[in-house]
This record gives structure tokens, C-alpha cells and sequence, in this order.
């Protein structure tokens, strides 16, 4: 028999963490919390002091005045707390302000909070809605458990057992099955729900989802219909101004782009990375000014921010060589790799590097870091992600280093051949290069010879030759390395060799480096998530 817990019981169980700045008002609100039922209340009086909290405790309920003085705000540690996990679709995040100016309201609701209160509130109204609010995440705590662990299928299961026994959060249910389903890859499940939502009325998120759908599946004018809906259904929904924006620059209309991101940017000026979005937008239309000013912004705003924005780094270091400002740019990325350590920041640091060397005219130098950059970017064992090797080749392009962009389009080329998207892109830059009629003959060779040889490799396992089969996907595999599809149907087949002709410590290391390889490029892959599942058994590994 299924326990029923009262909402006052859940407030009480629930651990709260009160951030606030100012001393009196914090001490205003801890009585208010706790006359509202809370056992206990934990305070911080700054976004430092929070994020150790939420570091080294898990809060079922956290209330944050968006403005916290000097380092971070509340905006920018509800997306560290997310980012790192210190939160769940579980967590009641209440957003506070004592600003009134619809701007101020806009950056309070960016991020998302479960609800967003203005000061002065009264004890009635906040223990209302914490009484709601805490009922309703209780009822999502197994989902969140589960999607913290990224096991997503235990996660569907336990949002399609609420959804049949009936649930108090049917919305935000509905809303995690069809965002489940995009990342289990099952997208007319995803787009079912969607357009279900729809039919009970104009819901702003699964208009989003259901465009997102629409994009996925080569839709974009449909896509783009719907997001204009969005945006003049529900001005205040940033998110369908983004995927808007989105949808705008991979139609090329980039005029267009640009207009939707500054009407974004003038309701919620504090957002760094859409900020950054409109400076990349605005560069890219030879708008210099306005992407200057972009950038500008979001350097500032990303200062206190965990989340890794190497946008106006890179755009302000191209435009401070474009300007005849070399040394300047160098600067510039010189503190973008100090301040991040990642494996994409690093190369594309190198990579404005090489076009601030050929301004100086160091055309040596430049040539030998290119050379450099591209050996790097195309190493099997890198972790640099596609789109960062095709922005790198853009650059050295761009640089005056024509041939080394071109090897390194045709890495990528080859191992991505089923991303419609990034050939495109690469498409894009081959052209720009006079390059347009070798890069689509390599990108339908790179299909062809990725298609025949998983087509003989699954033929002749249907034949029984489960050798020849194995060998005809380890020739795929070493042909096009950084290929997730090549990659998970090399260790699917080789796993089926292992069942049925028996152990192989160095084949089952093989397709061990198979999937470890399939999760860096596509982390949340369910096939590869089910394939390392069955390895595990296989060998009574931990999966």
C-alpha cells in the first residue's frame, strides 16, 4: 500500500538553504521559513559561501535573492548548482528580487526557478507555494534519482508508472517523458507528447520540444513556424528566442538571427551566453560594433560563472586582429586559457593563435602551430568534439593555412558523415576555400565507404561468418575512428563474437575503448549506455 505524505510533512523533512545578502533581510526570512514549517534553515550571505554549501549538502529546498553583491548571482549559482549536479529536478528553487522592472523580473525567471517571488513577501503567500511546490517535486524525487545516475530508461518507466496511476504533476511529468524520449533517441514518441500537450492547450515548453523534434528531423521551417508561435504567444520564454536564433542561422538568415537575439537581449540583458550568441551572430553579419558591445557584456557577466563560455574570448581576439591589434588578441587568449583547462579551450586558443601570428606576420610560426593544431585535433585519442575541429578549420582557413583546414576537414568529414548538420558546416567552409566540389565528393565517399562496410559486416553475420563480420567493422572502425555509429556497431557485433565463441580479454578490451570512445562523443547515447550494460554482464564488471 502506497504511503501518502502530507505537503506540511515534506516541508518539514526538507532541508533548506536561505541565501541572502543583506543581514536583516536574511533574518526576516529565516523566521519566515521556519514559521512556515522548515526544521531548520542554513544561510549564506553570498554566491561563495552557497556554493560550498550546495557543495557539501543536498538541499531539498533552496530560496536566493538574484542579487548577491559583488561575485556571483542567483542566476549564476543556480546554473553552477546545476551544472555539478547539486541539484535535482527534485530541488524548489525559489528566485527573490526586490526589483520590480520587467528586466530585473526577466533575469530572475532566466534560469528557470521553480517559481520567482517579489520582496516584500508575506508568510500567507510563501508558505503557499512552498507547500505546492514541495508536493509536487516529492512526487518527481525516483524520476530525479534516476536521471541523476543518466539512467534514462528507469527513469521513462517510473514517469510512465506516474503518468497511469494519475499523478498531481501531470505538466511536469509529461514534460520529462517527452524529454526522456528525445534522449533515448525515440523521437515520434517525443513528438507524441508534444503535440498531446498542445491539444489541451498553447504550452509554451512543448511548443519548444515539439520544434526541437521538427529540427531533428530536417523540419526547420516547421520549426521555425512554430518558435515564431512561441515567441508571440509567450514573450517572456527566452528558451524559443535561442532555439529561434538557431533555426534562423542554420537557414542562413542571419540579418534575422541577429534581430531575434537583440529583442532577447533587450528583455534579459544579463544573460552571458545569449549575449555571447548575439556577438557571434553580429560578427559573423560584419556588424562590429554591436558584436564589440556583445562581447563585452559577456565577458563581464561570465566572470563569476562556472559554465565555460569561450565565445567572447575568441570573437573579441578576432576582432582586436581585424583591427590591427595582434598583441592585444594575444592577451586576450592568454586569459581565456588561464581561466579554463579544457581539452576544446586549449585548441582553439592555439587555433586565434594562428591568426594572430599570420597579422604579425610570423608566417613560420604560424604555419608550425597550425601544423601542430591539426595533429592534435585529429588524434583518435583527443576528446575535442567535431564542431570544435570544424570551427578550428574555419579559423585556419581564415588564417591563410588553406591546406592544413582542409586536412582536418577531411577528419571530420569522415568520421561524421551521418551528421547532416556538421557536413553542412564543413560543406560551408570547403566552398569558402573554392573547395565545394571535392569536399561533396569526399563527404559521399566517406557515406558510401561507412555504409558498405557496416552493411557487409551485418551480412555477413546473418550469413554465420561472425569472423568475417568482426574483421569488415574493425576496418570501419580504424577508417573513421571518432564515429560513434561505426564505433557501437563494431562493439555490438564483437560482443555477439564473444557470446558465442567464448572469452577474449583482448577483444573484450577492444570493445571496452569501443563504447568509452561512443560515450565521450555522445554522452547520453542509450545504445552505448545498453552495449556497456551488456559488457558488464558479459564480464561481471560494474557497468
Amino acid at each position: 500500500m502506497k504511503v501518502i505524505t502530507a505537503p506540511e510533512d515534506l516541508l518539514r523533512a526538507s532541508e533548506f538553504l536561505l541565501v541572502e545578502d543583506f543581514e536583516a533581510m536574511r533574518s526576516v526570512l529565516e523566521g519566515q521559513l521556519l514559521r512556515c514549517g522548515a526544521r531548520r534553515v542554513d544561510t549564506a550571505k553570498d554566491g561563495r559561501e552557497a556554493t560550498a554549501m550546495l557543495a557539501a549538502k543536498t538541499y531539498g529546498v533552496v530560496m536566493c535573492d538574484y542579487n548577491l553583491g559583488p561575485g556571483k548571482n542567483g542566476q549564476q549559482l543556480r546554473e553552477e548548482a546545476r551544472l555539478r549536479s547539486w541539484i535535482s529536478p527534485s530541488t524548489v528553487w525559489l528566485m527573490i528580487t526586490a526589483e520590480k522592472t520587467s528586466t530585473m523580473v526577466s533575469a530572475a525567471a532566466e534560469d528557470a526557478p521553480d517559481e520567482y517571488l517579489l520582496k516584500p513577501i508575506t508568510e500567507t503567500l510563501l508558505q503557499s507555494r512552498l507547500l505546492k511546490l514541495v508536493e509536487r517535486k516529492s512526487a518527481l524525487s525516483g524520476i530525479a534519482v534516476a536521471m541523476k545516475a543518466h539512467d534514462w530508461r528507469r527513469a521513462l518507466q517510473l514517469c510512465n508508472e506516474q503518468l497511469a496511476a494519475g499523478t498531481k504533476s501531470l505538466a511536469e511529468v509529461l514534460r520529462l517523458q517527452a524529454q526522456l524520449y528525445q534522449k533515448l533517441d525515440e523521437w515520434p514518441r517525443a513528438e507524441a507528447v508534444y503535440e498531446g500537450v498542445l491539444q489541451r492547450g498553447q504550452i509554451a515548453w512543448a511548443k519548444l520540444g515539439l520544434a526541437q523534434v521538427r529540427v531533428h528531423l530536417g523540419d526547420l521551417a516547421g520549426a521555425r513556424t512554430l518558435l515564431q508561435d512561441a515567441v508571440r504567444e509567450h514573450p517572456q520564454y527566452l528558451d524559443a528566442y535561442d532555439e529561434l536564433a538557431g533555426v534562423l542561422h542554420t537557414q542562413g538568415e542571419g540579418q534575422q538571427q541577429v534581430a531575434i537575439l537583440e529583442r532577447a537581449v533587450n528583455l534579459s540583458p544579463n544573460a552571458a551566453h545569449r549575449q555571447s550568441a548575439l556577438g557571434v551572430a553580429a560578427l559573423e553579419q560584419g556588424q562590429h560594433d554591436l558584436a564589440t558591445r556583445a562581447f563585452s557584456r559577456a565577458l563581464k557577466l561570465s566572470e563569476h560563472s562556472a559554465i565555460e563560455d569561450l565565445e567572447p574570448f575568441l570573437g573579441m581576439a578576432r576582432l582586436h586582429t581585424e583591427a590591427g591589434n595582434p598583441g592585444e588578441a594575444q592577451k586576450l587568449i592568454a586569459t581565456m586559457a588561464q581561466r579554463y583547462d579544457s581539452h576544446d579551450a586549449q585548441l582553439l586558443a592555439k587555433a586565434e593563435k594562428v591568426r594572430a601570428l599570420q597579422a604579425l606576420g610570423d608566417k613560420a610560426g604560424a604555419a608550425q602551430l597550425a601544423a601542430e593544431l591539426v595533429a592534435m585535433s585529429a588524434d583518435e585519442s583527443s576528446p575535442g568534439a567535431a564542431d570544435t575541429a570544424v570551427r578550428i578549420a574555419e579559423t585556419l582557413m581564415e588564417a591563410q593555412q588553406g591546406d592544413q583546414a582542409n586536412r582536418l576537414l577531411q577528419h571530420v568529414t569522415r568520421n561524421n558523415y551521418d551528421d547532416a548538420r556538421l557536413l553542412k558546416r564543413s560543406q560551408r567552409v570547403f566552398e569558402r576555400m573554392g573547395l565545394g566540389v571535392a569536399g561533396g565528393e569526399l563527404v559521399a565517399a566517406a557515406r558510401r565507404e561507412a555504409t558498405n562496410a557496416m552493411k557487409d559486416g551485418m551480412q555477413l553475420m546473418a550469413d554465420g561468418d561472425h569472423q568475417a563480420a568482426l574483421e569488415s567493422l574493425r576496418g570501419a572502425r580504424i577508417s573513421m575512428p571518432r564515429n560513434a555509429r561505426v564505433l557501437l556497431n563494431f562493439a555490438a557485433v564483437a560482443l555477439t563474437c564473444l557470446q558465442r565463441h567464448g572469452r577474449s580479454a583482448t577483444l573484450e578490451a577492444e570493445v571496452r575503448n569501443a563504447i568509452a570512445t561512443a560515450q565521450a562523443l555522445r554522452p547520453d547515447d542509450a545504445r552505448a549506455a545498453d552495449l556497456q550494460q551488456q559488457l558488464a554482464r558479459w564480464t561481471q564488471e560494474p557497468a
